[in-house]
């Protein structure tokens, strides 16, 4: 049975891998914190520890020679009045990641890495046409850089033969009925007091479930190749949701209120966002590029995903209006 060290256990997307990874391997979960008690299973095992601590990573590593590690743990992207700056994002995103992965090799030359990587890593001016991974990458914000050379040390490791089997997945905002922030700043007021369509609401985006998430990692994993290999997928739900579907799937679900909708002119939003960026000066990009996020479709080519074979089983719908 193959041994698996997660990283970032006990988060959002960390904390529900383990429990379906243990189910068919050997889990070490590894964070600085438990998020409840051992799971119901002999395959798992918590290790207590942070990833900037470099002794208990390599300690993790000898005790246990991870056939793969799958690196979800990192300082995640911050809200507009962050006290977090770049270099907190770079030594937790990228110089802890680059460790874990050399530490990890270290202990076993055949390894295979998979890091969580972010789409952020392609900027914030990709207006309406689908983005490959064959685009060029011009990340803006201390979170998407933080990302983007986590990557560029990785791939580096890979080229350099020190790292041999090597996936790094850029993942769509990412949801689940019990945690949706990426989607409910796209369609609600303030406090959800009520829904905003902005302009027609046909704008659309890629999203990512959770579950179709840990479903391509155990694809992955089911489906590693004994070769070398260095590959970046960008991981999104089968298809693309307007603002208008997600409104309409919220409303009717049991797990987002049932407000009324209130359409917002796209000049208006133009108006109050340029005025914004010229007073906090700090974040005008940032927030220049809330204006794009929803008056432009921002769609991401999961062709690659795709022709591994993999075929996403969740949607919006079946994430929000299933029976509980």
């Amino acid at each position: 049975m193959k041994n698996i060290i997660i990283t970032g256990a006990s988060g959002f997307i960390g904390h529900k891998l383990c429990q379906e990874m243990s189910r068919f391997y050997r889990v070490i979960a590894f964070d600085n914190k438990m998020r409840d008690a051992k799971l119901d299973t002999d395959n798992y095992t918590f290790f207590e520890g942070d990833i900037t601590n470099q002794d208990a990573v390599l300690k993790a590593c000898q005790i246990y020679k991870p056939d793969i590690i799958v690196h979800c743990a990192g300082i995640a992207h911050q809200k507009f009045n962050s006290h977090l700056g770049a270099k907190d994002y770079d030594d937790v995103n990228h110089r802890a990641s680059k460790k874990i992965a050399q530490i990890a090799v270290d202990e076993n030359p055949n390894v295979h890495f998979i890091f969580l990587s972010s789409i952020s890593v392609y900027g914030e001016n990709s207006k309406g046409l689908p983005v490959s991974e064959k685009d060029r990458c011009n990340p803006s914000t201390p979170y998407a850089c933080s990302k983007f050379d986590a990557e560029d040390s990785l791939i580096e490791m890979y080229n350099k033969k020190k790292l041999k089997k090597l996936e790094i997945l850029r993942l769509a905002p990412v949801y689940d009925h019990g945690w949706s922030f990426n989607l409910e700043k796209r369609v609600f007021g303030p406090r959800k007091l009520c829904y905003l369509k902005f302009g027609s609401g046909e704008q659309k985006m890629s999203a990512l479930s959770r579950a179709t998430l840990i479903d391509f990692i155990k694809n992955r994993i089911e489906n590693s190749s004994p070769h070398s290999c260095c590959e970046i997928y960008n991981i999104t739900d089968k298809t693309e949701y307007s603002f208008n579907q997600i409104i309409s799937v919220f409303k009717r679900s049991t797990f987002q209120p049932n407000r009324f909708v209130i359409k917002v002119p796209l000049p208006f939003v133009k108006i109050a966002t340029t005025v914004s960026s010229t007073i906090f000066t700090a974040k005008s990009e940032w927030i220049r590029s809330c204006y794009d996020k929803v008056a432009f479709d921002l769609i991401f080519d999961n062709t690659k995903m795709l022709d591994t074979g993999f075929v996403p089983r969740q949607t919006l719908e079946s994430v929000f209006l299933r029976k509980i």
